[in-house]
């Protein structure tokens, strides 16, 4: 398959790639590695979902992206602590809102429209928002 070289399609790779490294270099930080590569894990999971419709979040890494909300909380003050993991998550949470913005492209693409799913857009909208409260400390579970 040809695809243009404009199409969103290609930001929305670099966007996902841009998020992983961003979770990457969030996870070699010693606080809450854990709670960070479950996050990787989940992007990994819904870029692979665009290729392959059967990879899907596991239960229980995606029942608490379900309770997920959007929140604004006060940016300039957490990041004027200085602190590198949350600043990486956020840069995370940017770059996986920029892929959102490409996916709605895709889907008025003929080439995509049928390889976006409803699935994909929901689930990487509530993991950016997951993300953003991770990197703010305000996290619900």
């Amino acid at each position: 398959m040809d695809i243009p070289a404009d199409n969103p399609y290609f930001a929305y790779i670099s966007e996902m790639r841009i998020a992983q490294a961003s979770l990457g270099i969030a996870a070699s930080d010693s606080k809450r590695v854990m709670v960070t590569r479950s996050l990787l894990d989940i992007l990994d999971t819904l870029y692979e979902n665009l290729f392959d419709s059967d990879s899907v979040i596991p239960d229980n890494l995606r029942k608490p992206l379900n309770h997920e909300q959007e929140v604004w909380l006060d940016l300039k003050e957490k990041m004027s602590q200085g602190d590198l993991r949350s600043a990486n998550l956020l840069s995370a949470h940017a770059h996986m809102k920029l892929a959102l913005r490409y996916l709605l492209m895709m889907r008025n693409d003929p080439l995509f429209k049928h390889k976006v799913s409803d699935y994909l857009i929901n689930y990487l909208g509530k993991l950016s928002i997951m993300t953003y409260r991770e990197a703010m400390g305000h996290v619900l579970l």
